[in-house]
């Protein structure tokens, strides 16, 4: 029955409405700058409506057809500080509103967030978070997921040895089951697995990493936090670029983009695409060759149509191709990786294809004190691996293969946002979603496996099908207590249905093969989390907070292991408390925002002996520390920003294996990817040659403390530094930038099997070397008039 109820819940068409209409209103007035200079071709938007105009040469602006309602006006043009207005808007009312955009060199620019579920300004959201713009994506080369690295204080994430898995952590929570403990969104839609959440990135409006469970507005796989990847949207003036990019180690980047009307204010359109490769990180003594070379393509299309001034369909898909040898370039143990850095020593070609298609279909509704939304996400992945090398040695021992792992996701969002102006604000919503993985693996135990094992050679394939129903219900409710104190508390409620079908396949010489009986079991979870926040602002600029949230992740299905034992674990849950504070100074020239945490995390999930792989609830943990964030703007022309964060992160449990096989309680183990430490310093600073004419300098350092790779803490990378650097000229719509990414060539470890001791656990030491190139851009923008 509950399949029943969800799988109609996921078919119902988003939303069908008729519009009433009404008189309709208008705007008019102006745009200036400094000393009321008049400023032409401003951009002028209505938000909600996503409506807008340019100004004229004199500076004025009309803007005409508006309903009645309550909406948010922003200016905006390059070089000059956006400015958001709130109006109300009667039948047939005209209103007169001027604008005063102050030059983006004397104060630091707002930015509008979508952390709680609707737009709000970065600095008035009493959560621990980090915002990265476009221009701070493109000038920092952040290209995928991996990039991110410290963006945010207490933010790892660290490439696992393909374009197709990195390791993300945050605050001490991560996992390295197949569900990722920070939930990764794009365009709205959650990604359900960790191979589905790592991603080439090209033409992003914004990355948003939100700190600290988030279950109670996100859910699934929010326990220790939400990075949402959103794209840039086509509006009414046309765009485009194209870019190119060549480096050492053959690197190759090449990208292309267009987007704009289709039919003014009402149809638009856009599309990217991008093909990334390098080739020789890693050398293979056993061939004498190189070893990786990943090949990855990406596209997106994005379509948007305003129905009416209150009604709006978007349409964005993702596809990303990646064909990769040389996956996974481990080293057999620390120590043989720092006797040959990047280099490893095996006979097999480690070839990995995965196939990752995402789309999203909104449908938004804006009225006079309400906003309805829809959202639908569909997610197909298809992965495979060939003559994968799990013994890391030049022995042809244990290969492990994948023709066909494929998962299938359909998501459904219904949500529903109030009027932010009024004295109590709401925002709720439906979730629901459908979710199956089909997973044939296959272990092969070949000639030199005899040493060990005289039936050797022979295969083990086990064939495991995963079905997840799910379903929520979600609501938050803020109140004004007074003009400075704000009470906010939400709740959630998740159930979750699933059911699996297993059975193995032994493959023998001269045998015929043995298929097991099929195995099926089925479980179900529930959970409720809530969230409790109080935020206190004596004035504009600055913000105190303090808040409880419960994170909660479902349990599920090992799909790798014919142990009956071990075929199903547990929830986890974390309890998150944390007091913060954000401010701005020197008539906002200086933005510093400070966060004090303490998590509690309870039956944790994790894998055991990774990859060959069951997933167990092993331990308990706290975590506790702070987290600074400073940006100024020092002279004309500089941006400093700087986080700091401190993590410690220890086990009251942690249930494992000694050396004998006896399982042993490491208490007072220290927490693994969790540097004790870390910091990021990063400058950007213009400076104009002339007309059109624009240089940009952006240095970077980021430091991390000590960290221990596994959970038995005898394996342990000390204290580094990374330093990159980006050098670019811009005219007119041309661009050329010289970059480099861990000029010191520092050689660190990225990746170990967490649950083996440092004597026998695989690694992945030195993943990115010192890369340096050369990027040329063309782009240009029908808004932008010289």
């Amino acid at each position: 029955m509950f399949k029943l109820k969800i799988s109609l819940f996921l078919l119902i068409f988003p939303l069908t409405i008729v519009v009433a209409q009404s008189n309709q209103g208008r705007i008019e007035g102006s745009v200036y700058g400094e000393n009321r200079t008049t400023m032409a071709f401003a951009n002028i938007l209505i938000e909600e409506l996503q409506k807008g105009t340019v100004s004229e040469a004199d500076g004025s602006f009309e803007i005409v057809d508006i309903p009645y309602g309550n909406y948010t006006v922003t200016v905006s043009m390059v070089g000059h500080i956006s400015v958001s207005k709130r109006i109300t808007v009667n039948d047939s009312q005209t209103i007169h509103i001027d604008f005063v955009c102050p030059e983006n060199n004397t104060q630091l620019q707002e930015v509008v967030v979508t952390a709680e579920k609707y737009e709000n300004s970065l600095q008035k959201v009493p959560v621990a978070m980090t915002a990265l713009g476009a221009e701070t994506i493109e000038q920092q080369k952040v290209v995928q997921i991996g990039d991110l690295l410290m963006s945010s204080p207490n933010f790892m994430a660290m490439n696992a040895g393909s374009p197709t898995l990195n390791i993300i952590a945050s605050r001490g929570i991560l996992t390295f089951s197949t569900d990722p403990a920070l939930g990764v969104y794009i365009d709205g839609v959650p990604m359900f697995a960790g191979y589905g959440s790592s991603l080439q990135l090209m033409d992003i409006e914004r990355v948003e990493i939100l700190r600290g469970p988030q279950s109670t507005l996100y859910g699934r796989n929010a326990l220790g936090g939400i990075i949402q990847i959103i794209t840039k949207r086509p509006t009414n003036h046309t765009r485009g670029f194209a870019e190119v990019s060549l480096g050492n180690y053959n690197y190759q980047r090449y990208g292309v983009g267009l987007s704009g009307p289709l039919v003014k204010d009402k149809l638009f359109a856009g599309f990217n695409a991008m093909y990334d490769s390098h080739k020789g990180y890693f050398i293979n003594e056993f061939t004498g060759e190189d070893f990786d070379h990943p090949k990855n393509y990406n596209g997106n299309f994005y379509l948007k149509y305003l129905a009416s001034d209150k009604l709006r369909f978007t349409l964005n898909a993702k596809a990303e191709k990646n064909d990769i040898q040389g996956a996974f370039p481990y080293a057999v143990n620390l120590e043989s990786a720092l006797a040959n850095p990047r280099t490893v020593n095996q006979n097999g070609s480690n070839i990995e294809i995965r196939d990752l298609f995402n789309t999203a279909l909104s449908v938004d509704y804006t009225a006079f004190k309400y906003k309805l939304s829809s959202i639908t996400g569909y997610t197909y992945r298809q992965q495979s691996y060939e003559d994968y090398d799990q013994d890391f040695t030049p022995l042809d021992l244990i290969v492990f293969e994948s023709m066909a792992q494929d998962q299938k996701t359909l998501t459904q969002e219904f949500k529903i946002v109030t009027d932010q102006a009024g004295k109590w604000q709401f925002t709720g919503g439906l979730f629901g979603y459908y979710d199956r993985f089909q997973s044939p693996n296959t272990t092969r135990f070949n000639e030199d496996y005899a040493m060990f094992d005289p039936n050797a050679p022979y295969a083990n394939t086990l064939v495991s099908t995963a079905s997840l129903y799910g379903f929520a219900a979600y609501g938050n409710i803020t109140y004004d207590l007074s003009d400075k104190w704000k009470l906010s508390a939400g709740l959630r409620f998740d159930t979750e249905d699933r059911d699996m079908v297993t059975y193995s396949e032994f493959e023998q010489a001269l045998n015929p093969i043995v298929v097991s009986e099929e195995t099926k079991i089925d479980g179900s979870n529930n959970a409720i989390s809530p969230k409790v926040n109080v935020s206190f602002s004596p004035n504009d600029d600055i913000m105190l907070y303090a808040g409880y949230a419960r994170g909660f992740r479902q349990g599920g299905f090992n799909l790798y292991t014919t142990d009956p034992d071990h075929f199903t674990y547990d929830p986890e849950f974390t309890d998150n408390f944390e007091l913060g504070a954000k401010s701005e100074w020197l008539n906002h020239k200086l933005r510093a925002n400070l966060a004090l945490f303490y998590i509690k995390w309870k039956d944790q999930q994790q894998s055991i002996n990774y990859p060959n792989i069951y997933i167990d609830n092993v331990g308990e943990l706290s975590s506790k520390g702070i987290e600074l964030e400073l940006t100024a703007l020092p002279l004309k022309g500089l941006e400093v920003a700087y986080n700091f964060g401190l993590t410690d992160a220890e086990y009251q449990t942690l249930i494992l294996p000694d050396a004998n096989g006896v399982e042993q309680n490491y208490e007072g183990n220290k927490q693994v990817f969790t540097p004790n430490f870390n910091s990021t310093l990063s400058l950007t600073y213009n400076q104009s040659l002339g007309k059109n004419l624009e240089l940009y300098v952006v240095p970077q350092w980021k430091l991390l403390g000590k960290q221990y790779f596994n959970y038995y803490n005898d394996l342990v990378q000390e204290s580094f530094s990374l330093f990159n650097l980006n050098l670019g000229l811009t005219c007119k719509n041309y661009e050329i930038s010289l970059w480099g990414r861990n000029l010191a060539d520092t050689k660190y470890l990225s990746f170990a099997y967490a649950t083996s001791t440092a004597a026998q656990a695989p690694v992945l030491y030195g993943d990115s070397p010192r890369t340096i190139g050369i990027t040329l851009r063309a782009k240009f923008d029908s808004l932008h008039h010289d």
